[in-house]
C-alpha cells in the first residue's frame, strides 16, 4: 500500500510540474509576444501602444483544441482606440495589425454617401490575411487599395438613386475590388451586416434567401464589369 500511494504521490507532483512548467513557458510566449507586438506597431506607425492581453495561436477543434506557443494576438490600446496584432514568433516577416480598419470604415462611408448622395446608408469591407489584418508595408488606406487584392466592400443603403449606383466611379479602390451594393425596401434592414452578407451570397449563386424579398435593387462591381438587378 505504501508503494502505491508512494506512486500516486509521485505522479501528482509530476503531474503539478508539468502543469507549472506549461504556465510559466505560456506566460513567457505571452511577454514575448506583446514585445514583438509593441515593437511592429512602433515601427510601423511610429507610436507605441499598451498591450491589454494575449492570445496564444490555437491548434485543433472542439475538446482537442490546445495554444502553440509560436505565434499569437495580442489586443492593444492607443489614444482610446483598440486594435490586435498577431505575430509569429518564428518567422519574423509574419505581423499583421488591423490598426487602421477603423479609418478604412470611415474613409469608405464617407467616400460613398458622397459618391451615391445617400444618407441611409452603411458600408464596410473586408480585406487582408487574416480577415481585415494587414502587413506591416500596408501603412495608409491608400496603401490597402493599392496593395491588397482581396478587397470586398458592402454598402447597404436605403432610398437609393439608382443612376448613381449604375454609374458609381470605383477606379480608386484597386483593381481586384469587389463591390456589392444592396438598396433595401425597409430602412430596418440597412444595418444588418448578416442579413447582406447572406443575401449577397444568394444573389450570387441563385439561390435566394428570405432577404431577397426586401431588396429593392442589386449592384455588382467586379473585374471592371458591373452587374444590376431592380425590381
Amino acid at each position: 500500500m505504501k508503494r502505491f500511494l508512494k506512486a500516486g504521490s509521485i505522479m501528482a507532483i509530476t503531474a503539478i510540474c508539468v502543469g507549472l512548467l506549461t504556465g510559466c513557458g505560456e506566460s513567457s510566449a505571452e511577454r514575448k509576444i506583446g514585445k514583438e507586438a509593441r515593437y511592429y506597431i512602433a515601427n510601423k506607425y511610429g507610436f507605441r501602444p499598451g498591450t491589454t492581453g494575449v492570445e496564444l495561436r490555437k491548434v485543433g477543434e472542439l475538446e482537442g483544441v490546445w495554444h502553440k506557443k509560436d505565434g499569437g494576438t495580442a489586443s492593444m490600446e492607443y489614444n482610446g482606440r483598440t486594435f490586435k496584432v498577431y505575430v509569429s514568433l518564428t518567422d519574423p516577416e509574419t505581423r499583421y495589425d488591423d490598426y487602421l480598419r477603423q479609418d478604412i470604415d470611415e474613409y469608405l462611408s464617407d467616400y460613398f454617401a458622397a459618391e451615391l448622395d445617400c444618407d441611409d446608408i452603411h458600408v464596410w469591407a473586408t480585406y487582408g490575411v487574416p480577415v481585415c489584418m494587414i502587413p506591416g508595408d500596408v501603412k495608409t488606406v491608400e496603401d490597402v487599395f493599392a496593395k491588397c487584392d482581396n478587397i470586398q466592400i458592402y454598402i447597404s443603403t436605403f432610398g437609393l438613386d439608382r443612376d448613381r449606383a449604375k454609374n458609381l466611379d470605383v477606379t480608386g479602390l484597386g483593381s481586384n475590388t469587389e463591390i456589392s451594393i444592396i438598396d433595401w425596401t425597409s430602412e430596418e434592414c440597412l444595418m444588418d451586416e448578416e442579413l447582406m452578407s447572406e443575401t449577397v451570397v444568394g444573389l450570387e449563386s441563385d439561390s435566394y434567401t428570405d432577404g431577397f424579398s426586401k431588396v429593392r435593387s442589386y449592384y455588382r462591381y467586379s473585374d471592371d464589369d458591373v452587374s444590376v438587378l431592380e425590381k
